[in-house]
């Protein structure tokens, strides 16, 4: 079976899941969807090319554990996560064979990827997702660069702030899909004069889609208040000066929120806001359970939290969309748990659900039920992961 193929799916069957979340042709349609496939594919791509550009089909003749791969090629430890996570890619597509005590081999030739055919396909079937295809080729390109030790992913890929301009973008149709499922999934939980506090809010792009959202339902009225907090100081800058001007009537604030520290300490008063929405950024908490401790504090009795995240399909399984974030240490610096939390990064629907739980919400539900469409199609989706604190 060519690894690099879209295997055909049931459209109907997912599409009629997605319809009943409220969720039209406009955002989800079959095009969509066989471009994030394609996507996939050409992280596959790029992992396929990474093997020999660090230069590891060499040493993997003989069947290698990460440390010894490490060692060999003469790698810093740190780079240990983001090997083991592209091994692991590599043999989930069967393009390595893997054995229980955790040693990898190349079982025959690597096929060539195939990836400017994928790029101009992904292009013709959605132009916008061209900002997704940059971060993947920048993030490989560093890779090697990571590996010896030359210099962090932070400091290689975050001084490219133009990328990730594009990239965190409701004109990016890949990432925008973040941005309108949790817009679908808050906005609903927002009650009249109500408050939200938005975590890791980045450029700006996920607050946008909220405030769409609630203007189409004539529902613009239920906010009292909007503070939209972002730690990296360029980025809640770039927020403020264009949501401020596009927003001029919103009641909105502009604040650094670091969401590994105590909130109230951070001017968060307990009990103070009706909707707590992260859009992919409680993936980076170092203690999870902690962050959702203090989001539940924050929150006034009967107000929501809305986790909107990318979900991965089973606990250790790897995704494409990571390829990028593997060299971030923000992104794998986080404390596990073999049940809990076995890997940093994404986290399964069951996952969510249960940390929402362990810390004390009720009601907790998926916003498109990511678990129905999983047994439709094993992959890699967005949804809200909803709680009420009682």
């Amino acid at each position: 079976m060519d690894p690099f193929a879209v295997a055909p799916l049931d459209h109907a069957r997912l599409f009629a899941i997605l319809a009943e979340a409220g969720f039209d042709g406009r955002l989800f349609n079959s095009d969509q969807h066989r471009a994030c496939e394609l996507l996939d594919r050409y992280a596959l791509a790029h992992a396929t090319e990474l093997l020999d550009r660090l230069a590891l089909a060499a040493h993997l003749t003989e069947a290698r554990t990460v440390d010894e791969l490490l060692t060999g090629a003469a790698f810093t430890p740190a780079f240990g996560r983001p090997l083991r996570w592209l091994l692991e890619y590599l043999a989930g597509a069967g393009l390595l064979a893997a054995n229980e005590a955790g040693r990898y081999q190349l079982h025959g030739a690597l096929p060539v990827p195939p990836r400017e055919p994928l790029r101009a396909e992904v292009l013709g079937l959605q132009p916008s997702y061209a900002p997704a295809l940059a971060l993947h080729d920048e993030a490989a390109a560093i890779y090697p660069r990571v590996a010896r030790g030359d210099a962090s992913g932070e400091h290689l890929l975050f001084r490219r702030a133009a990328l990730w301009f594009a990239y965190f973008s409701n004109e990016h149709g890949y990432y925008a899909i973040n941005n309108r499922v949790a817009a679908a999934a808050a906005a609903p939980r927002l009650p009249v004069g109500g408050t939200v506090l938005e975590v890791g809010a980045g450029l700006g792009s996920a607050t946008e889609a909220v405030l769409e959202r609630l203007r189409a339902t004539d529902a613009l009225a239920r906010l009292r208040a909007y503070r939209v907090t972002e730690p990296v100081a360029l980025f809640r800058r770039r927020a403020e000066r264009t949501l401020a001007a596009a927003w001029p009537d919103v009641p909105l604030a502009f604040d650094a929120l670091d969401i590994n520290r105590p909130w109230a300490e951070q001017g968060i008063a307990p009990g103070s806001v009706d909707l707590v929405l992260g859009v992919n950024v409680f993936h980076l908490a170092r203690d999870l359970d902690a962050m959702l401790g203090e989001a539940r504090g924050a929150l006034a009795p009967g107000g929501w939290v809305v986790v909107a995240e990318g979900l991965r399909p089973a606990p250790r399984v790897p995704v494409g969309a990571e390829l990028p974030f593997l060299i971030l240490d923000s992104y794998v610096d986080v404390a596990l748990d073999p049940e809990r939390r076995p890997v940093p990064g994404f986290l399964t629907a069951e996952a969510w659900i249960a940390a929402l739980r362990r810390a004390g919400f009720a009601d907790v539900a998926l916003v498109p039920d990511a678990i129905r469409m999983r047994a439709v199609h094993p992959g890699f989706f967005s949804a809200g992961v909803c709680g009420r604190r009682g």
